[in-house]
């Protein structure tokens, strides 16, 4: 349970003891204590019966039963955790790409399936798993039609952790078929010894987060095995950002997968005005890749957070036909920023032309972006919206949510609507957002007017204020934004649970540590980062940089975007395989060293050539703030004294070095090992890797072993 990176999240808080002389594996007791045989079990076996007692011993703490229990809810009880179990094993460790282990248990081959049993199987199987429970669990006088019937109903919410917080998305969350990280770099549960500095774009969740996924998807089971509706649980999602943020209720809140979801749920509000719609984007480079197809009312993936298949670039259903998108770049000609006064007169140009058509404008104001960039500056934005009253609309990009909560209610309380994520700066897992409502989108809210029809395919009522507008939308649970959020919570938690003053400090340290092994290393080259004041309180954690993007030179040229891809992958991989035999040891370890940056971003070359560099980018996050991650130790380090060539970033400049060194080799090998390779789908209708990694040793990532 402590070695296997498949199960260390699920073991605190329970007790697990042997038991001499048992005759089963494991027995879960009345007080959710777990009794283990002493006799020895091949791996697969080990495996298989731990998951099931840990399910099990965590649903029944979480149940309480007394002794005697109510013999129909245990017998629910012992069916969801022995389907989450089978359910696990089919993308577990045993069951590699091309082959598996057969599962231990003949009961688990059908109720992994996405049909529930007949009532005669239902039977046996319950006989079976009452004894792996103490004689005081045991489920009598079992009506097996009702159980069928309650299974029917709950069977896509028994699903492990692993498989809902990929669920409710859209491809960006799959997966890789080879890999089993998604189009981030990041998979489901945590990767163990992985070197983590990629929360501009995003990252895989720490133990902490994993633990809280795994006791949120407990506790949506427990729901559903005491017959109880699960809308309570996203209201209590809103109502802790809420508080966080600083605002004055749940009401303001709405849920949405990803940054590109909640520009989708503000082009609805928008709508409801039925004006002409203007989206003026300063900085569009640098913000989500989907933005322009969301703002105009078009599908941005392949597939809805409900799990629709739709059509990319097709309009949806109800929204606008009119609208338009207006992007003003960020950068020039070699990544030089355009200078705030020139991006500003822009905007105003652009604004003008659309009032003066009778348009209504929708601005984006990034806070912050792509490469750590604040555009623009609130006091101009706030002129401008002074200049046009009544016809611009403010919409603040803090995806990146490196900004201090009293900020979000100032700009809330200017009327600007807000978009934020738990899965960016807080690292929580990827595509956990939120769009925070002022009292003028409110309004429109409720009146007389209804969301576009075509939003029922992304979002449920639960996710939306409960008000007249919102109610077009269907019921419903998406469970995996639930549980991705549960993971966020517990790492905005620990980062809140630090004094301000130490924010700031170990900011600085990571900061300044970061800054001095990339300016030191010679085949890099940093963009310049600036500070971002939030007056009045110019000293702020939040006035800090925290993302510093870089190019990356070889051969006395840049990488450019599509090379900066292969870099992105190769550091994230384990690239023993791809390399010469003859590699020294510490070479080797290095090579097999996950590092996970920031995605690349394309940039304009010295020549005017687009995508004609590709920057890759280091970022400090709230986990290296609390301590989540691991990774502050050696931060504190360089910072009391020891070597800038300690500090985890130079860590990962050294296996930068290691792959320009060896281009050639790895360009020819070509390791199946990106995070962009093909995706897989899950057998229980969600997403999942394939090829599951190995169990290694404690502290060694379970990628790196699985890959080399």
């Amino acid at each position: 349970m402590q070695s296997s990176p498949f199960l260390r999240h699920m073991l605190a808080p329970c007790f697990v003891l042997q038991k001499p002389g048992s005759e089963w594996p494991v027995r879960v007791q009345p007080d959710g204590s777990i009794a283990c045989s002493a006799d020895p079990l091949e791996p697969a076996q080990a495996w298989f019966y731990a998951r099931f007692a840990l399910e099990l011993s965590a649903l029944v703490r979480a149940c309480c039963p007394p002794a005697g229990a109510d013999g129909q809810r245990m017998a629910r009880l012992l069916l969801a955790a022995a389907r989450v179990t089978a359910c696990a094993w089919q993308t577990g460790p045993f069951c590699p790409s091309g082959g598996s282990v057969p599962m231990p248990c003949a009961w688990g081959h059908g109720l992994a399936g996405t049909t529930v049993p007949d009532t005669a199987r239902l039977a046996r199987c319950l006989t079976e798993l009452a004894f792996f429970v103490a004689p005081a669990l045991r489920p009598h006088g079992v009506d097996v039609p009702a159980l069928q019937a309650w299974a029917c109903a709950a069977w896509p919410v028994l699903q492990p952790a692993e498989w809902l917080v990929v669920s409710g998305g859209d491809e960006r969350l799959d997966p890789g078929a080879q890999t089993g990280l998604n189009r981030y770099g990041c998979q489901p549960l945590p990767r163990y010894g992985e070197l983590d500095f990629s929360s501009s774009t995003a990252s895989t969740p720490t133990l902490l987060a994993a633990r809280a996924m795994h006791q949120a998807a407990i506790r949506l089971i427990r729901l559903a095995v005491e017959g109880q509706g699960a809308g309570a649980v996203v209201e209590e999602t809103k109502t802790f950002l809420a508080g966080f943020y600083h605002l004055d209720g749940a009401g303001r809140v709405v849920l949405a997968p990803s940054g590109t979801d909640c520009a989708l749920a503000a082009t609805a509000v928008m709508g409801l005005l039925n004006t002409p719609l203007t989206t003026i984007v300063p900085g569009a480079e640098e913000t989500g890749s989907g933005v322009p197809l969301a703002t105009c009312g078009h599908h941005f993936a392949y597939r809805t957070a409900r799990g629709q298949a739709v059509q990319k670039g097709m309009p949806i259903d109800g929204f606008m036909r009119d609208a338009e998108y207006v992007a003003l770049e960020l950068r020039g000609s070699n990544a030089e920023r355009v200078p705030d006064s020139d991006l500003f007169a822009a905007c105003q140009q652009q604004v003008a032309r659309a009032v003066g058509a009778g348009r209504r404008v929708l601005l984006y104001m990034l806070h912050v972006s792509k490469t750590g960039q604040l555009v623009l500056p609130a006091s101009r934005v706030r002129a401008l919206c002074a200049q046009y009253p009544g016809q611009v609309d403010v919409l603040v990009d803090a995806c990146q949510a490196r900004l201090r909560p009293e900020l979000v209610r100032q700009y809330v309380a200017w009327g600007w609507a807000v978009m934020v994520t738990g899965s960016k700066f807080f690292t929580g897992p990827p595509f956990s957002g939120a769009l925070f409502l002022p009292d003028s989108w409110l309004a429109r809210l409720r009146g007389t007017a209804c969301l576009p029809a075509g939003l029922a395919a992304y979002a449920s009522r639960a996710e939306w204020p409960d008000l007249p507008a919102c109610r077009i939308l269907p019921a419903g649970l998406n469970a995996g934004l639930f549980v991705r959020w549960s993971g966020a919570r517990a790492e905005m938690e620990a980062f809140a649970a630090v004094p301000d003053a130490q924010k700031t400090e170990r900011l600085q340290q990571f900061m300044q540590g970061a800054t001095a092994a990339l300016r030191a290393c010679p085949f890099v080259c940093l963009l310049p980062s600036v500070a971002l004041s939030t007056q009045p309180e110019a000293d702020a954690w939040d006035s800090l940089p925290g993302i510093f993007a870089f190019t990356v030179l070889h051969d006395g040229c840049a990488l450019d975007f599509a090379q900066a891809r292969l870099v992105h992958g190769w550091l994230l991989a384990d690239l023993t395989s791809s390399l010469p035999m003859d590699l020294r040891g510490e070479e080797r370890a290095l090579a097999a060293l996950p590092c996970h940056v920031g995605q690349p971003v394309a940039l304009t070359s010295a020549q005017g050539v687009e995508a004609g560099m590709g920057a890759l980018r280091v970022s400090v996050s709230a986990r290296h703030v609390s301590g989540t991650g691991g990774g502050y130790a050696a931060v504190l380090a360089v910072a009391k004294g020891a070597s800038t060539a300690d500090h985890p970033v130079a860590w990962m400049l050294a296996k930068l070095g290691l792959i320009l060194r060896y281009w050639a080799d790895l360009a020819h090998a070509q390791p199946p090992c990106h995070p962009h390779a093909a995706r897989a789908s899950l057998p229980g209708g969600g997403c999942m890797s394939g090829q599951a990694p190995a169990l290694g040793r404690p502290g060694i990532s379970a990628l790196a072993l699985g890959q080399s």
